[in-house]
């Protein structure tokens, strides 16, 4: 007894499936080719003008024919050109475009369809831009005939989610570029970056955090993917600083990393879940490491011209940022204490903050620079 053939809402699920995820469209492909008793499926993207393959999705191939089709057949495919004349979503069967006898003995027929055993094909182009084409076809053996009208009306069905599934493939692509963009940024910062759950389960770190992590510097780790300190004294009062922070009584909290200099910063952030279009927002908590070996170059220009800071506050919050404690900072920048916590005042007072944590978080937020291809490291 035959296979049920596939319902246009199991191709739909698949197809969508394809969009989402570019390896799966050889399932959609697989039951629109057994939908309409084909041997074989493809879905392309070419050129319009030029005999040139950009991007290539098949079922039930030969290999050898499809690698044949994408490096040189594919300028004596007989049917190229009168899907570009088409209008857009108009379904063609390749006998209405050639004779079966012409297409016998064509150079296309011989190169890919005798290979994969197929003769009559049918499909379109779903979507044009610029210079580019992509379009769905459908193969099958000479013995099961030409496709019909009321087949090709059949797969005129499924182009508008073609389309649509095109679109959400170049969202998705120019995301993850983006998202590879804004990665490579945040593993260029000076300081290192976790982002955790209520939990302190880490969800993504930047490259400093990972190397922090690899080595233990300061203690620091990884335990049952939670970011801990090895240190049980530390590892304590840490757990007590996100616990304050993930119930809201804080908005961020600053904890010294023994007498380093170094400091770990934690700070709420909720995000729009993005399992669910009506789900909750998740809490989670930015952990960012200050590490005096690696130094926050505050932006200067950038402090001055959104808060007004001289260039002595702005030194004082260099300082800072490298994890230093008040009196170090006198120390260092050769002021008495009165200053430095008269210039910290101010500083607070311009950014519109009342504690050191909410500082340094508008600092790490907004005002921290990359380095420059000159600076040192």
């Amino acid at each position: 007894m035959p296979l049920a053939k596939p319902t246009a809402p199991d191709l739909l699920e698949s197809l969508y499936d394809g969009a989402m995820n570019p390896e799966r469209w050889p399932r959609f492909l697989g039951q629109l080719a057994t939908r309409f008793d084909g041997g074989t499926a493809s879905l392309r993207i070419t050129d319009i003008e030029k005999p040139r393959v950009y991007t290539s999705f098949t079922q039930g191939f030969d290999a050898e024919a499809n690698r044949r089709y994408m490096e040189e057949s594919v300028a004596v495919d007989l049917f190229r050109d009168a899907l570009s004349a088409a209008p857009l979503g108009t379904t063609l069967a390749s006998h209405e475009i050639v004779s079966d006898r012409e297409f016998e003995r064509s150079a296309h027929y011989q190169m890919v369809f005798r290979p994969n055993g197929n003769f009559y094909a049918m499909g379109a182009q779903f979507e044009r831009q610029a210079s580019r084409a992509a379009h769905i076809g459908v193969h099958r053996p000479r013995r099961a005939g030409p496709f019909s009208r009321s087949e090709q009306r059949e797969l005129d069905i499924f182009y508008p989610h073609l389309k649509r599934a095109a679109r959400m493939m170049q969202l998705m692509g120019e995301f993850e570029v983006a998202l590879g963009q804004a990665r490579a940024a945040l593993d260029c910062l000076p300081y290192g970056v976790w982002l955790v759950d209520r939990q302190r389960r880490c969800q993504w770190s930047n490259a400093v955090a990972e190397e922090a992590m690899q080595t233990h510097v300061y203690g620091l780790g990884l335990s049952g993917e939670r970011l801990q300190l090895r240190d049980a004294m530390e590892e304590s009062r840490w757990r007590s600083v996100c616990d304050r922070v993930s119930r809201g009584e804080i908005s961020a909290d600053v904890m010294p990393l023994g007498h380093s200099g170094a400091t770990l910063v934690a700070m709420q952030y909720r995000r729009p879940s993005a399992r669910a279009l009506m789900g909750p927002e998740q809490e989670a908590l930015l952990v960012f490491l200050l590490d005096p070996e690696r130094p926050v170059k505050p932006n200067a220009q950038r402090l001055h011209t959104l808060y007004g800071l001289t260039q002595a506050e702005i030194r004082l919050l260099g300082e800072l940022l490298r994890g230093y404690e008040l009196s170090e900072i006198s120390a260092c920048l050769n002021l008495s204490i009165h200053t430095v916590r008269a210039q910290l005042k101010s500083v607070m007072r311009k950014v519109g903050v009342t504690r050191q944590a909410q500082l340094i978080r508008k600092l790490l937020m907004v005002c921290a620079a990359l380095p420059s291809d000159g600076d040192a490291h």
